[in-house]
């Protein structure tokens, strides 16, 4: 039997529309997809991006812009509408369908009388010791390692349900760049092809925690709280201090904000550190487009059933508090 091409292009719509709106089952997607199909998945393209000296996402998009605008060019309407579902498609089967996946609370204990005012105070408190305890000895070296950055990361993501090691790489440059920077995104994993993507005009001391993020979205945590916990989990534990203040700061910044802080509450690095986030924020990011970009991601995550949107980063608290961890820092499992 002979498909025509028409019927060819109804049949990429319709798989590309239903994979979108389809919730598979977090018991199938955990250990069928997430502990299952991914996993392979990922191994493949990160040795493809390894051995690939551009971004293969980068290339993925081009080309299905291109391919659009050539169709739409011609007229050719529903071509265009079967490359968007053949891409639709590729998105929710390569990486989309983690979103599916239950919450980290699902695998890990979990205990949400540790989150209340006071315990988040006292975490305060010990972020600003470990702060100003670490900022001189991570501003002696101003750099890291990714061994040693990924060594500490391995064990975190298995902690929280991983039955597999992912395999992971440095960021590489991406043509979204001026856009990153210009919205102050920090960075982002391409679901097509997994390749991670760091800001260029991220600081040092951002670059530990955002690749530590980024590669626990690539390791199936398709939600931005659970990134956050665990890029956390992975510096705080490490013994290098750069990596260590990389994870403080970042917790720091998502606490609940107060009104004001004496100058004697950080030491001189610390400010300094402050300031230059500030200037750079002021002198890169374009505040009507970061606005745009966030009200879009937004609605992104909502559409993907986070309904707090992107208020859903800063749920790194309750995860932090909530989850105990034992002696080496890790998430501690679920009591048989």
């Amino acid at each position: 039997m002979r498909f025509q091409p028409a019927v060819i292009r109804a049949l990429a719509i319709a798989a590309g529309l239903f994979l979108l709106v389809w919730q598979p089952n977090a018991a199938w997607i955990e250990r069928a997809y997430a502990n299952g199909a991914y996993p392979v998945w990922e191994h493949v393209a990160v040795a493809l991006d390894a051995i690939a000296p551009w971004s293969l996402g980068d290339v993925a998009v081009l080309a299905g812009v291109v391919l659009v605008a050539w169709r739409l060019r011609r007229r050719d309407w529903l071509g265009a509408l079967a490359i968007l579902g053949c891409y639709a498609a590729w998105f929710q089967v390569s990486w989309g369908w983690n979103y599916d996946r239950a919450p980290i609370e699902a695998r890990v204990r979990y205990d949400a009388t540790r989150v209340n005012s006071a315990a988040i105070e006292r975490l305060r408190a010990h972020a600003i010791a470990e702060m100003n305890r670490l900022a001189p000895l991570a501003h002696a070296r101003e750099r890291f390692d990714l061994t040693t950055l990924a060594d500490a990361w391995r064990p975190v993501v298995r902690a929280g349900g991983d039955a597999w090691t992912p395999s992971v790489t440095g960021p590489k440059p991406t043509l979204a760049d001026p856009f990153m920077a210009a919205t102050g995104t920090s960075g982002y994993i391409n679901p097509l092809t997994l390749n991670v993507h760091l800001a260029s005009d991220l600081l040092w001391f951002e670059r530990p925690f955002s690749l530590a993020h980024e590669w626990s979205h690539d390791a199936a945590y398709a939600r931005e709280d659970e990134a956050n916990y665990l890029a956390i989990l992975a510096c705080t534990r490490s013994r290098d201090p750069v990596l260590q203040y990389s994870g403080w700061l970042e917790l720091f910044l998502y606490l609940p904000a107060l009104p004001h802080y004496a100058r004697s509450t950080f030491v001189p690095l610390v400010w300094s550190d402050f300031d230059a986030l500030r200037a750079r924020n002021a002198s890169r990011v374009n505040a009507r487009l970061a606005r745009l970009s966030w009200h879009t991601y937004n609605a992104y995550l909502k559409s993907k059933r986070i309904p707090n949107g992107v208020e859903n980063y800063d749920e790194v608290t309750r995860l932090y508090l909530g989850i105990p961890r034992d002696a080496d820092g890790l998430p501690q499992p679920l009591a048989p």
